[in-house]
């Protein structure tokens, strides 16, 4: 065999040896970072606080760490539950949230690597501002009003607290769980419905995502009569610039149709450019307005979709002629239909499914006179034009 064929088969396996000698080494990538690397990272320094109401935001400097991957906030709250809080290298701060007094908290700080191994602590205090659960609790004021009790209250910092109503159903201490309220909204104002004109003791808590919860306000209320007008008063009164109909349909099916959101029912012109308007009369007389309840067509198995209304408004007038003259109209009410999943277009879960099913309920401000010509005007449907499906329309009212 000729020497030059030896001397390649040993040139080739000192290569190999070579080369299997590279990967029993530590590893590492393409820019020098090792894959497994167990020396403890460097800690944060230079850290800074920034209170907040039930939050703070801490701020730091990274170690000087080639792997470094992340840096952890670990704390405990009031309630006992423990918290992490997880922040990219990419970054220099992160918020701790969930405290629900203003006592001070220490949160300790890890550096981690690539290989998961931490650093030593850095212990960090914190000194929450008054959280917002706490700040809904105090500003919130209860009364009675029609068929039911009306909450409001001030939320600043748009905190997501549940204020959760409680009633003693049989003035026997046994207390029962009505709907609760969620919201993030900076301003609420929430009625609960349905409830009898009998004197009860009602209790309300305010509570959030980290289950933290306020004492509980106790008081005792009797909600005002209420009753759904009878759609047997309602009558159509089409004025001249009111929308055209399609299909076939008219504006009496709004009271008259079907329950079950299945065709047919009431549908506008879909041609037209400017906001729908439909006009209709409630009863003999004006009648003092508490809420209505709009149920719209479902589109296959959706809700929110083409002609279901998506911002409208409710005009009131006792002096209503046929020429749909605006100025002897009154706006009374503004309503927008809110996607309980905020999913888009064409996609829809259970819970929308649920609150299209139920219809989109809408309360009347307790200071509306009572009317007895009422105006809907469309400015937005859900595929964004203005023509709307409507298959039934329920108005409560009061004496």
């Amino acid at each position: 065999m000729p020497k030059h064929t030896d001397m390649k088969k040993h040139t080739l396996i000192i290569a190999m040896l070579l080369l299997t000698g590279m990967w029993s080494c530590k590893k590492e990538d393409v820019n020098g970072l090792k894959e497994n690397n167990g020396a403890q990272p460097g800690t944060v320094s230079n850290v800074t606080v920034k209170n907040e109401n039930g939050a703070a935001t801490i701020s730091y400097s990274l170690p000087n760490d080639e792997d470094l991957l992340y840096i952890k906030a670990v704390y405990t709250l009031a309630n006992g539950a423990k918290q992490e809080v997880k922040a990219s290298y990419y970054t220099n701060q992160l918020r701790v949230a969930g405290f629900a007094d203003t006592l001070k908290h220490t949160v300790k700080l890890y550096a981690y690597n690539r290989s998961e191994v931490a650093s030593e602590p850095v212990d960090v205090t914190v000194e929450p501002l008054v959280s917002p659960l706490r700040l809904v609790f105090r500003n919130l004021t209860v009364r009675a009003t029609a068929g039911g009790i009306r909450l409001k209250s001030v939320n600043q910092f748009k905190g997501d607290v549940v204020i959760v109503p409680l009633m003693d159903s049989l003035n026997n201490g046994d207390w029962a769980n009505l709907d609760n309220v969620y919201t993030s909204d900076s301003l609420i104002a929430v009625s609960i419905r349905g409830l009898p004109p009998v004197q009860r003791r009602f209790g309300f808590f305010v509570r959030d995502r980290w289950l933290n919860r306020t004492d509980t306000m106790y008081v005792s209320l009797t909600p005002t009569k209420e009753s759904q007008i009878q759609k047997l008063d309602f009558f159509n009164y089409m004025c001249d610039n009111d929308t055209k109909m399609s299909w076939g349909t008219t504006v009496d099916m709004m009271w008259s149709g079907l329950f079950n959101n299945e065709w047919p029912c009431t549908y506008t012109d879909e041609s037209s450019g400017v906001p729908t308007t439909l006009t209709w009369g409630i009863g003999n007389g004006p009648v003092k307005l508490t809420r209505l309840n709009l149920l719209t067509r479902r589109e296959g198995s959706l809700y929110y979709s083409k002609g279901s209304p998506r911002r409208f408004e409710i005009y009131g007038s006792n002096d209503a002629t046929r020429d749909g003259d605006w100025s002897k109209w009154t706006k009374i009410l503004t309503c927008e239909v809110v996607k309980p999943s905020g999913l888009p277009l064409g996609q829809e879960n259970n819970a929308d499914a649920a609150a299209g099913s139920a219809g989109f309920q809408f309360d009347f401000d307790e200071d509306t006179p009572p009317y007895r010509y009422l105006r809907l005007k469309c400015l937005q449907n859900w595929v964004g034009s203005y023509f709307i499906e409507i298959q039934n329309m329920s108005i409560w009212g009061t004496n």
